[in-house]
């Protein structure tokens, strides 16, 4: 059963009690990302991450690791656009021990400097990292040009100049400001107790509040078009339109259609670019949802000779889409995207995480039955409108990286034919 309370800070404390099962997910989740750095703090929400697992006025970053590995926990957490996220995974005994570390690295935590300048180090290897994976490369350009010249198009690890130009006292600043209690839902999911979560939140969450509201800028999609050159043996493409928000009533439209065209190995997309063509081992599509927008695109991997062929063929597959919809494949879209609910919704881990997303976002839960209500309402009118929708959005954002050189064929008049200018 799910409970929730709000305390009088404002924390929001919630409960998916699961007493089938041993073991605790218990998180401090916040409403706050990359979208929500000033200008010159890029990065700094992903620092943060970092460094509070780095020690904090009672315990060492080894004390923390520790701890946690000895009663056999688990520990990470994440940087999204919107929101941030501390999570421990333990057996049901050792969850006040999960409580107390959450609490103490999020509001005790020093940012020692000698910490903060190894662990720019470590950043910057990571930073490193994604620049040897195309995938990362590929998607950091394609949001740049979604997103050019905002806060939301740059990168969320950061730049090497502004990770090493970030200071202690830029780690405490955005803290006061964002890691305060109307931000922030203490939640678990499994078997314990929602008067255990409270007596817990009481005990170690005891976050003060703050008068300045975080303020996310509104979304203005741009678009735009890049050739990335780059020593590979494939060349990787990636295109994407403006797509809708979480609250825009074709939400689930959009979400049936996109596993519709390119969601599995039955899909349009595959179908017709990888078996009828042979033209990548790899492609498919994908969506990005946020509160004020949203993209949907298509990722391939294929021959620099074929980027022509794999863009001209995806944007026909969805020109087709808005004017065909066969019954069959959209109940094996529908079938595809409530197994994936359900399934999703089996782990602890998976539950926290979708009642977290629905509270910061809606501000209440949504049953289960209600989200597979409406995904079962989808219409191929629906599906062929969305179409529609997305062949009139506005001008494309793409990219490509590899030999690029070698592409034969300009891809660009093929993006801009069927959009607006």
């Amino acid at each position: 059963m799910i409970k929730i309370t709000r305390l009088n800070s404002g924390l929001r404390v919630i409960t998916d009690e699961m007493p089938q099962i041993h073991s605790v997910n218990m998180g401090v989740w916040i409403n706050v990302g990359a979208r929500h750095e000033q200008d010159h703090e890029h990065g700094l929400a992903h620092m943060l991450e970092h460094m509070a697992f780095k020690g904090t006025h009672t315990r060492s970053a080894k004390d923390i690791a520790e701890q946690t590995e000895n009663v056999g926990a688990m520990m990470n957490a994440y940087t999204g656009r919107e929101q941030t996220a501390y999570y421990m995974r333990a057996l049901k005994q050792d969850a006040e021990l999960c409580a107390d570390i959450l609490g103490d690295i999020l509001q005790n935590s020093v940012f020692d400097e000698t910490e903060l300048v190894r662990e720019k180090n470590v950043i910057l290897q990571e930073i490193g990292e994604c620049e040897d994976n195309p995938d990362d490369v590929l998607f950091d350009y394609l949001q740049e040009h979604s997103y050019n010249g905002q806060i939301l198009g740059r990168t969320i690890l950061g730049t090497r100049h502004s990770v090493m130009n970030m200071t202690q006292k830029n780690l405490f600043d955005y803290i006061q400001r964002h890691y305060v209690p109307e931000n922030m839902i203490f939640a678990a999911s499994g078997n314990i107790s929602h008067e255990k979560m409270l007596d817990l939140a009481v005990k170690y969450m005891n976050f003060k509040p703050c008068m300045q509201n975080t303020i996310t800028t509104p979304a203005v999609w741009t678009g735009g078009i890049s050739n990335i050159k780059k020593d590979l043996e494939q060349l990787h493409l990636a295109f994407a339109l403006p797509s809708v928000s979480y609250f825009d009533p074709d939400y689930y439209a959009s979400e049936v259609f996109s596993v519709l065209y390119g969601g599995g190995m039955s899909s349009r997309l595959f179908q017709e670019i990888r078996e009828k063509r042979g033209l990548a081992y790899n492609i498919s599509a994908f969506t990005t949802t946020y509160v004020d927008g949203g993209n949907f695109g298509v990722y391939a991997g294929t021959d620099a000779n074929n980027a022509f062929e794999v863009i001209d063929a995806s944007i026909t597959e969805i020109e087709k889409l808005a004017d065909s919809v066969t019954d069959a494949e959209l109940v094996r879209a529908k079938a595809q995207m409530r197994s994936g609910l359900l399934m999703g919704l089996e782990s602890p881990s998976g539950r926290t995480e979708s009642l977290i997303r629905q509270q910061f976002i809606f501000n209440k839960f949504i049953d289960t039955d209600e989200m597979i209500a409406k995904i079962s309402d989808v219409t191929a009118d629906n599906i062929r409108e969305f179409a529609i929708k997305l062949l009139r959005s506005g001008k494309a954002a793409c990219c490509t990286l590899g030999d690029v050189d070698k592409i034969t064929q300009d891809y660009s008049a093929r993006l801009a034919r069927f959009l607006p200018h």
